[in-house]
């Protein structure tokens, strides 16, 4: 007669455990855990979704307004450095924006001809193959 508590003792090897030979016990790693609840269907969950983004934007504004307080500079230095940051963010975002409209521009001009020169050539094609 054993004393340890019945979830200790390996169970039959009777039982259906994925084809091994290994005893079935609850919590063994090569035991094929099956769910016996509700089937998993996914959903988003916008409220907590919402809850989060709002906390991560408070957040956000409570560093900013920390960071401000604790600056080593006095405000007017302070707003200097931010603003000088502000323009040249600015100044960079708009020269890169520009970049992107001369080269989308310089792509289009570039397609334009090879449309232009496909479709001269299947012309020059057709006519070739109506002379014969």
């Amino acid at each position: 007669m054993s004393y340890a508590p019945e979830t200790l003792r390996p169970q039959a090897r009777t039982q259906s455990n994925g084809g091994t030979d290994a005893p079935t016990r609850p919590g063994a790693p090569w035991r094929r855990n099956r769910g016996t609840g509700r089937p998993y269907s996914e959903h988003a969950d916008w409220a907590h979704a919402g809850f989060f983004s709002a906390g991560l934007a408070l957040g956000a504004l409570l560093g900013a307004g920390a960071a401000l307080l604790y600056a080593p500079q006095s405000g007017v230095e302070t707003r200097t450095l931010i603003a000088g940051r502000a323009r040249r963010v600015r100044a960079r975002a708009t020269n890169r924006w520009d970049e992107l409209g001369a080269e989308l521009r310089r792509a289009t001009r570039l397609n334009r001809r090879r449309l232009h020169r496909g479709v001269v050539r299947s012309r020059w094609a057709a006519a070739d193959s109506l002379d014969y």
